[in-house]
Parts: C-alpha cells; sequence; structure tokens
C-alpha cells in the first residue's frame, strides 16, 4: 500500500464537442466496487438515450490496485482504455470516470475515438482536481483499567485519532487511527510504559 495517494477533489461534469458528437465526462471518487457501480447506474440512468457510457475506474494503489475500463459497444481498445490510461496518467486512485457519447452522424475512426475519449477524462480530471490522501492504520489496543490513563496519554502523544473505546468487564479497548510511521513507535513504547501488559493489533486501514 501508498502511504499516499490522489483522488478527485470533487464529482464534476464537462462536455468535449467532437465533430458532431457530444462527450460527457463524469467523474467521481470511489472507495469500493459498489460506490463505482452506483456511480455507473447514476450516470446511465441520467443519460438514458446516449449512444455510449464508457467507463474505466481504479482502487486501491500499488501493486494491489484493481483497475478495469469497458468499452460499452465502442470498437475494443478505442475507448475504454484511454479513459484508464487517462486515470494512471494523473496519478489517481480510487476514481471512476464515465465518458456518455451521444454520436452526431459523423464516424471518427479508431485513432479519433482514442483521442477524444482520453482527451473528455483528462478535461474532467483537470476540472475536478486532485485531493490528497494518506494511509492511517486502524489498531486496537486493549489493557487493564488501571492501565488506561496511561496508554490514552501517549496516544495522544503520538497524535493517533481515538475512533472508539469499549469497555468490557476487566479490560477497555481503544480503536485508534495511527500514520504508519509511528504506528511501530506507540507499540514499543506502550510495551516499555505498561511493562508489555497490552494487546496491541492492527486491525485494517483507512486512507483520509
Amino acid at each position: 500500500m501508498e502511504d499516499v495517494f490522489y483522488t478527485p477533489a470533487k464529482s464534476i461534469q464537462i462536455l468535449n464537442k467532437v465533430k458532431d458528437s457530444k462527450f460527457y465526462g463524469s467523474i467521481n471518487r470511489a472507495d469500493t466496487e459498489k460506490d463505482v457501480q452506483r456511480f455507473i447506474d447514476k450516470i446511465k440512468n441520467m443519460y438514458p438515450d446516449a449512444s455510449h457510457n464508457v467507463s474505466a475506474y481504479i482502487l486501491g494503489s500499488g501493486e494491489r490496485a484493481l483497475k478495469y475500463s469497458n468499452d460499452d459497444g465502442e470498437p475494443a481498445g478505442s475507448s475504454g482504455p484511454p479513459v484508464l490510461q487517462s486515470i494512471e496518467g494523473e496519478g489517481l486512485s480510487n476514481t471512476v470516470i464515465i465518458v456518455t457519447r451521444y454520436f452526431g452522424g459523423t464516424k471518427l475512426g479508431i485513432g479519433g475515438l482514442i483521442r477524444a475519449y482520453g482527451e473528455t477524462a483528462r478535461m474532467v480530471i483537470a476540472e475536478a482536481g486532485k485531493l490528497k490522501l494518506s494511509l492511517y492504520y486502524k489498531i486496537e489496543i486493549s489493557i487493564g483499567y488501571q492501565l488506561l490513563g496511561t496508554v490514552m496519554g501517549q496516544v495522544e502523544a503520538f497524535h493517533a485519532k481515538i475512533l472508539d473505546t469499549c469497555y468490557k468487564n476487566e479490560t477497555v479497548s481503544i480503536i485508534v487511527l495511527l500514520k504508519p510511521g509511528n504506528s511501530e513507535k506507540l507499540h514499543n513504547r506502550l510495551i516499555e510504559k505498561t511493562s508489555n501488559k497490552i494487546i496491541y493489533k492492527e486491525t485494517g486501514y483507512k486512507y483520509k
């Protein structure tokens, strides 16, 4: 996972006219495949009479990123891949773009389609702007009640954000968000301060 990545700063739509065809570029942040599908369905419902609704998205970052494109009836490789390449070229993740085409009667050819779809995607990315997101680990720290003050003091010292606190019969669990570079440091500090009387688990991650 990357410690930092970029996603669209806002959801927006632009119009790009190429010869007689109209290309509407729509962009949105998407953190899951369900987010992607909801946005694609929304755009298709907005333009039910469109010639094509070409889509592409990237979820996640680095080697584990999920990448996908769909030509939606255009000649293979002429539309979805150029949109996907535009997302990649701008260094975006957790991003979905749909380019909606209304055919105006003039054929553009494969090369013309590649240029039109790629250009529309780049235009909507430029209009949306980029939002920088940082990786945070979700950490669960379980301790006895007598150590709560000690642990909370260290959590605050490492600028961790407290998400939740769960009280049980003899223990308390604190769920925090913490930057990756501070996770091992906090763990070591808590071992030292509590004489290793803690359970420290990374339970997931979040970008914000």
